[in-house]
């Protein structure tokens, strides 16, 4: 072929080599990442950029064209591989995240629904309804509170739940549970108190 010369096929197995440097190390810089492994990180990396620079020193053995054409494929390669480990990372710190989150939110609702699940239960049950009288009646101070305090819950439940809200409405979802919780150990203990 005109103009392929013994330079250029003795600079195939070099450029095979940065190829592979990248191929392999990007791959296991991942796994690093993903296990939060530093000294893997390190050695990995370590590892790769060494195998690139002999893949150079190689193709330089047979010329400047070579070792340019190694060295292009390589910085190449090396530029792709960070743009896919920095995409994965961040896909997996947004992973994390959400399921962070998730379960936040879910130990939140399972809070609120206690509370409400034990109110009912005054509401069902005439005898809990005579020990502590009033906890059904909005008339109350306290249980009117505890009415307010669960619809704010409930909406604040609702904005937390919106993918557009983020921790923020987290936030104001946990300060509404949290006085969710403290109106209805004030309301039980004012039904307690009008029943003794």
């Amino acid at each position: 072929m005109p103009g392929m010369d013994g330079s250029f096929l003795a600079a195939i197995p070099a450029i095979l080599l940065a190829a592979a440097a990248v191929l392999f190390t990007a791959p296991a810089l991942d796994a690093a990442l993903r296990r939060d492994d530093g000294e893997r990180l390190f050695w990995v990396g370590f590892t790769g950029l060494l195998t690139g620079i002999l893949a150079v020193a190689w193709a330089g053995l047979a010329g400047t064209g070579a070792a340019a054409a190694t060295g292009l494929v390589l910085v190449a390669g090396s530029a792709g591989a960070w743009i896919w480990l920095r995409r994965r990372h961040r896909a997996r710190k947004q992973a994390r995240a959400e399921r962070i989150f998730s379960k936040r939110l879910h130990g939140l609702d399972r809070r609120r629904e206690t509370v409400l699940r034990e109110w009912s239960s005054y509401e069902l049950d005439p005898w809990k309804g005579v020990e502590y009288p009033g906890l059904g009646d909005v008339r109350q101070a306290e249980t009117s509170r505890l009415a307010r305090a669960s619809r704010d819950a409930l909406a604040a439940q609702e904005a937390a739940q919106l993918p557009s809200h983020g921790s923020d409405a987290l936030g104001t979802y946990a300060a509404a549970v949290d006085r969710l919780e403290e109106a209805w150990e004030a309301a039980r203990h004012a039904a307690r108190r009008r029943a003794g």
